[in-house]
C-alpha cells in the first residue's frame, strides 16, 4: 500500500470478501452466534458468486460496467429475459436477488460440482434476505441454516478450486 490517495480507496473484491465472510461465518457458527453465522453465510455465498460470475459469465455480459457504459464499483448483468429492451442491464443484487444469474456459469460446462453448488445455492438461499439483519431471529431455522453452512462450503470449495487450477470443475 502505498501513500497515494488512489491506493489507499477501497476496491471492490468479491473474492476477497466472500472468503473473509466464510470464515467469519464459521467462526459465528461455532460460537452459537447463529443468527449472524446465517446472515454472513448468506452474504459469503454471494460474494463468491460474484467472483466467480465476473471471472467466467463475461459473454452473458457480466461486468463492472453500469447500464451507461461507465465503471461501476458494482456487477452488472445483461437480463435476457428482460421485457423492456432499455432495462435490460442490472446490478446484481443479494443472494436472492442473482439467482437468475448463475446459469450464465453453466454455459457450455455440465461440471457436476458447478451444478450441485449452483442448485444448493439456488435452493437455500432463494428466501435469504439481507435485511433480516435487523430482525429479532425468531425465523431462524436451523435446519435451513445447516443447508446454508454447506452450500456456502460448496460455493468456497468452488472458489478454491478456481484459485488453484484457473478455471471450473
Amino acid at each position: 500500500m502505498g501513500d497515494d490517495e488512489e491506493s489507499k480507496r477501497s476496491k471492490t473484491d468479491y473474492a476477497c470478501a466472500g472468503e473473509r465472510h466464510y470464515e467469519d461465518a464459521s467462526y459465528l457458527r461455532g460460537d452459537g452466534r447463529l443468527l449472524n453465522a446465517d446472515h454472513l453465510f448468506g452474504l459469503a455465498v454471494e460474494c463468491l458468486m460474484k467472483a466467480l460470475l465476473k471471472r467466467f459469465a463475461g459473454a452473458g455480459g457480466v461486468s463492472m460496467r453500469d447500464s451507461g457504459g461507465s465503471e461501476s464499483d458494482r456487477l452488472w448483468w445483461d437480463d435476457p429475459h428482460a421485457q423492456n429492451p432499455n432495462k435490460k442491464r442490472k446490478t446484481l443484487g443479494h443472494v436472492n436477488q442473482m439467482l437468475q444469474a448463475l446459469p450464465l456459469l453453466l454455459d457450455g460446462r455440465s461440471g457436476p460440482a458447478l451444478t450441485e453448488a449452483l442448485n444448493r445455492v439456488s435452493a437455500d438461499f432463494e428466501k435469504w434476505r439481507v435485511d433480516d439483519r435487523y430482525t429479532d431471529g425468531a425465523h431462524l431455522d436451523l435446519a435451513l441454516l445447516t443447508r446454508r453452512q454447506e452450500a456456502a462450503s460448496l460455493a468456497n470449495e468452488l472458489h478454491l478450486h478456481v484459485q488453484f487450477t484457473g478455471k471450473l470443475p
